[in-house]
């Protein structure tokens, strides 16, 4: 099973006070309204968290993030920090790739993380998350979910 939520930052630099603080795998909040984020800034982000499972177990497998509509991914972090798994920004933004993951001994661990920003016009932003073993994206997968972002000027 997939679960992907909006997640607020909490006590990063990329927090965003706009988002419920109490949304996670098992509680997922699934839509957000935001303001257009300034150039080169991290205002007005929207980190989208996401879990898979299978038996009730974290899945380490390769996935993907897509923005169907505006936006683009503004990170598609490292899952381990520093290899050997990899994380990629594919499409002209439209698409985050990672090998697996987070493993790196902090809150987020078992869960996979990409950062969407949106600098030019206002619209809708639909990321779908997918378990990709054949990294070609989330179209021809069963196992996936869905968040919603609307921004506004």
């Amino acid at each position: 099973m997939a679960f992907s939520y909006i997640n607020p930052d909490t006590g990063l630099a990329t927090f965003n006070p706009d988002v419920n603080a109490n949304s996670e795998c098992e509680t997922p909040d699934q839509s957000d309204t935001q303001q257009l984020s300034n150039p080169g800034a991290v205002n007005n982000n929207v980190h989208n968290d996401a879990c898979l499972f299978q038996k009730g177990q974290p899945v380490d497998t390769r996935v993907s993030f897509e923005i169907a509509g505006v936006g683009v991914f503004s990170a598609c972090p490292d899952p381990d920090g520093a290899g050997p798994k990899t994380a990629a920004i594919l499409n002209g933004g439209k698409r985050c790739n990672l090998s697996g993951y987070q493993s790196t001994g902090l809150d987020g661990d078992e869960e996979y993380h990409a950062r969407i920003n949106n600098t030019d016009q206002p619209g809708e932003t639909d990321v779908t998350f997918c378990a990709d073993a054949n990294n070609n994206g989330c179209a021809d997968e069963k196992t996936k979910d869905l968040i919603e972002i609307l921004w506004q000027s």
